[in-house]
């Protein structure tokens, strides 16, 4: 029997020889692939370069105004840190940093005998080697293979690597709560200083975050941040990082903590314009690119013009929505010479509603559009002083007749064509846009930007289509270039985390109508302020130009308006085109807070004039600077009867 077994136990060993010999090969392979697989990772790690940073948007006027990504982190040398916090983050997550290897067995056993006394996990074993693998590696997977890499990048980091940049990595890598990654962002976010300048009490409050950022948030937590605050001074007494009088003096400091930012990755300041260059650059760059490479991102935002901006509708809406809940309202600011957005407000308020009416929102423009009209009859060659009929007129179209009215319901006979400009006479604009063409003044609105198709019909002249704020303002910079159109800009330069410029824009202006109708519609529109329904914008007292609209049953209420080196547009309405009010005019609702921008916007500004072009005559200049006379024709003064269409009724 034992002649039997002994071949059969004999074969069975061979096998099991050869299985394990397999073993310790397929293992080693296993290990070396496991190697040669974290030489990126070992890479990613080392340099901070690589780890995720959140683009940067900054103001005209250098400010921070958002910031884009995942992680909020800024870079720092061990040099640039607070000895202070050094010692703290060491007593609170490894006190023996400096003396062991990646693993630190020691601090596993008495990690491990404080646990069972407690009977509960209260320290934990991880090196801060391990710990700065750890958050490297941002997924939660708990496989073998991970595992071992982590061990492995430990110890290569710790053959590698300085003691002091291991630190260094791992103060730059942790995260800190409150979108703070990194002891920089920690230090700004919490105390608004810079991690040099971290007092002991605050680098304690800081370290003491590491091991659960939210559960010890001071903000919401106090007194449980406290308590870490003082665990972590005591492991700096203990392990003698300080001495006994730092250590009480830290214990009886008063640690006072910045005002917590409500939107730290988003949406800082200008919400609406940074949410639109936010879509802008990952519609240009992608996802990855915006979120985690870093990109600096400078802006036409003026951040004083946005503040004013802020403050007039703001005021302009409250001083109407006690009556009337969620009135809306639109405000853009632009330099005409160069397009650069200054200010942008796209709705009353972001948190509730993120849609951009700025820019988004198709509404109809009411008498905003007449000076299209009125710059289309300049272009063909007539003059201010010229006369159109405003007489009780019916339209025949489709079977059906349209009789409009003005809207004091009141004729006039015959006006110039600067009288029905600055008061807005509605039968005469119609007239006029009948004389001109209706096709040309449509081809004058495209020209100037607005890309919305436009009903081929004579309700244009009471601004029956629809456009968005954006492209009306725009309209208007060119009429104050003097014909000059001006392409929209939001943003001038991006520069990548490198340094290197990857994008510039620089001022587009494209001539799309002569220079001295564009002198003379100004002066028009000027007198639209003087004398007409935007007389109210006079307290301003300098040169100025714009015009008012107001659409059917008071739904939308416009004012866009100009100084020779700012344009501004302002919209209120509701979402849903429900009647802002009776007598909601554009000069009641909307100029009202053009006025109160503008009045800031220029307060501290020299007064300007517009410059009369070569080319001007003494009979032009007299046609614009006369106060326009009111040409009543007492046989046509009687109210008509009550028009067909209500959608024709606009100011």
């Amino acid at each position: 029997m034992k002649r039997f077994l002994k071949p059969i136990f004999k074969f069975f060993l061979y096998l099991f020889s050869i299985a394990f010999v397999v073993g310790i090969v397929a293992l080693a392979i296993y290990l070396g692939s496991i190697y040669v697989s974290i030489k990126g990772d070992f890479n990613k790690i080392v340099n901070v370069k690589m780890l995720p940073l959140p683009t940067k948007v900054y103001s005209a006027d250098g400010k921070l105004i958002a910031k884009f990504g995942l992680q909020n982190r800024i870079p720092v040398k061990l040099s640039q840190v607070s000895p202070w916090m050094r010692y703290a983050i060491l007593a609170a997550e490894d006190a023996r940093f400096y003396e062991h290897g990646a693993i630190d067995i020691v601090g596993i056993m008495r990690a491990l005998m404080v646990d069972v006394i407690k009977g509960k996990i209260v320290q934990g074993g991880s090196t801060i080697t391990q710990q700065l693998v750890k958050n490297i590696y941002l997924t939660p997977s708990r496989t073998i293979r991970r595992k071992l890499k982590e061990i492995i990048l430990a110890y290569r980091l710790e053959r590698e690597l300085s003691k002091n940049k291991i630190l260094e990595l791992y103060l730059n890598t942790v995260y800190f709560g409150e979108g703070a990654w990194g002891i920089e962002a920690a230090a700004r976010t919490y105390f608004d200083t810079h991690a040099s300048n971290l007092t002991i009490a605050q680098s304690a409050l800081l370290a003491g975050l590491v091991a659960a950022p939210s559960y010890y948030n001071p903000y919401k937590h106090p007194k449980r941040a406290r308590q870490r605050t003082i665990y972590v001074l005591k492991r700096m007494y203990e392990n003698h990082f300080i001495t006994l009088k730092q250590f009480q003096e830290a214990m009886n400091a008063n640690i006072y903590l910045k005002k917590p930012s409500r939107n730290l990755f988003g949406l800082i300041i200008a919400p609406y314009f940074t949410d639109y260059v936010r879509t802008w650059l990952i519609d240009h760059f992608g996802e990855e690119v915006v979120y985690k490479s870093g990109l600096k991102v400078y802006t036409t935002l003026d951040t004083r013009l946005q503040r004013y901006a802020f403050i007039a509708v703001k005021s302009g809406i409250l001083s109407i929505k006690k009556k009337y809940d969620g009135l809306q309202a639109a405000l853009i600011a632009m330099d005409p010479k160069t397009g650069y957005i200054r200010a942008l407000i796209g709705g009353f308020d972001y948190s509730k509603s993120q849609f951009n009416r700025a820019l988004q929102a198709e509404r109809q423009p009411g008498s905003s559009f007449k000076p299209i009209i009125y710059l289309t009859a300049l272009t063909e060659g007539y003059l201010p002083d010229d006369t159109i009929a405003d007489r009780p007129i019916v339209f025949r179209f489709d079977g059906k007749e349209w009789r409009p009215q003005n809207y004091e319901r009141v004729f006039h006979g015959t006006v110039t064509l600067m009288y029905a400009l600055v008061h807005s006479v509605n039968v005469a604009t119609i007239n006029l846009l009948n004389a001109v063409g209706i096709g040309n003044v449509i081809r004058m609105a495209h020209q100037l930007g607005i890309e919305e198709k436009i009903p081929h019909n004579l309700s244009i002249a009471l601004g029956s289509l629809s456009v968005k704020p954006i492209e009306m303002v725009r309209a208007y910079a060119a009429f104050d270039n003097y014909g000059l159109l001006p392409k929209p800009i939001f943003i001038t330069k991006i520069v990548n985390k490198y340094g290197k410029v990857i994008y510039t824009a620089k001022p587009q202006l494209k001539r799309v109508f002569d220079t001295i109708d564009g002198f003379i519609l100004t002066g028009m529109l000027r007198n639209v302020i003087l004398y007409g329904t935007g007389r109210a914008a006079r307290v301003i007292k300098r040169p100025l130009a714009g015009k008012t609209g107001t659409t059917n049953n008071y739904r939308d209420a416009w004012f866009i308006g100009y100084s020779p080196s700012l344009v501004c547009g302002v919209w209120v309405g509701y979402d849903n085109n429900r009647m802002i009010f009776k007598g909601a005019t554009g000069a009641r609702a909307a100029l009202p807070i053009w006025i109160k921008f503008m009045s800031l916007a220029l307060d501290d500004k020299p007064v300007e004039t517009f410059p009369i072009p070569q080319g001007v005559t003494s009979e032009i200049l007299q046609m614009l600077n006369k106060k326009p006379e009111n040409p009543v024709d007492l046989q046509n003064t009687q109210p008509t009867i009550q028009q067909l269409y209500e959608n024709t009724i606009n100011e």
